[in-house]
């Protein structure tokens, strides 16, 4: 929930440092991944992704550096974060989270290896077909994953890490990992 300040822009000032950069990534996540199934259903599904349309291929090459941003945003969490909420009674919450990165990974691995043969092959209507398929695979994982992740972590942070330990984080974390370096595709 955001709050207004008086007069002022919507904030997320209830977040913890590292959890407004966290809350930042996801929601570029989100996004993402939000375009990239508007794209691959409905109306625009009928229509398959043209890589010689320069927009087009521009969004897939997005979408295939997206996708290791992803994987590497979720290694951060396993590597750094989890093992903290760990320490503080977390332990069943980061063991459901990295089951679900288990089940991300390889579905965003195989959309980013479907999106780079349609860019350095084309398309057919089999490809199609299989990008649909895992995008849409993938869209359903994440969807649920974030809205866990925001709710079970993020919002939470306060209770997992002490304000020194959630700033040097956030800090490591964006001179690391700026969110901004997730581009949305197929906006």
């Amino acid at each position: 929930m955001l709050r207004r300040m008086e007069g002022g822009p919507v904030t997320t000032s209830f977040l913890t440092e590292l959890g407004q950069v966290l809350h930042e990534e996801h929601f570029r996540i989100l996004s993402l991944i939000c375009g990239l199934e508007n794209r691959v259903a409905g109306d625009e599904g009928r229509r398959p992704i043209d890589p010689r349309n320069a927009d087009e291929r521009a969004n897939l090459r997005a979408l295939t550096i997206a996708l290791d941003q992803i994987i590497d945003h979720n290694n951060f969490e396993e590597a750094i974060l989890f093992p903290l909420i760990c320490e503080h009674g977390g332990g069943d919450l980061t063991s459901l989270l990295i089951q679900e990165h288990d089940t991300i990974g390889p579905l965003a691995r195989h959309v980013r290896e479907i999106a780079t043969t349609i860019l350095d092959h084309g398309i057919d209507a089999q490809r199609w077909d299989e990008f649909q398929i895992a995008a849409n695979d993938l869209a359903s994982e994440m969807m649920s994953h974030l809205q866990k992740e925001e709710m079970a972590v993020v919002q939470r942070l306060r209770s997992f890490l002490d304000t020194a330990t959630d700033h040097r984080l956030a800090e490591k974390h964006l001179a690391e990992r700026p969110p901004t370096r997730i581009r949305i595709a197929f906006q």
